[in-house]
């Protein structure tokens, strides 16, 4: 009878009890919510745009010239930043092989910069 417990192959013993490898978070998977993301927050500032001209020119009697200024140089600004925080993140995560596996530095970065 020992004998033939001892014949068990190793398909046969994970399938006894076994636990399951632990998955790790992140990776591959995240990478479509993450671009979600980008596009939602793309979308509602673009959509913000002619309710801040209106608030520009209404309440604060800008002229419009002035306030599509102002608010160009916000959208250069904020999105300009995002693309150099997106690089640095490419390049200190990526380098060191943990860019997926720890998000936390990068929504850090995320919210200093947004």
């Amino acid at each position: 009878m020992e004998a033939e417990e001892m014949d068990i192959n190793p398909e046969e013993e994970s399938l006894l009890g076994h636990s399951p490898p632990r998955r790790t978070k992140g990776g591959l998977k995240t990478m479509p919510f993450i671009i979600v993301n980008e596009a939602f927050e793309r979308v509602a500032s673009q959509g913000l745009m002619p309710n801040m001209i209106l608030y520009l020119t209404r309440i604060y009697h800008f002229q419009t010239v002035t306030a599509s200024s102002i608010l160009f140089i916000w959208s250069a600004l904020s999105n300009g930043l995002a693309s150099l925080v997106l690089f640095c993140q490419i390049l200190i995560w990526v380098g060191s092989g943990s860019f997926f596996l720890d998000p936390s530095p990068a929504f850090f970065l995320y919210l200093v910069t947004s």
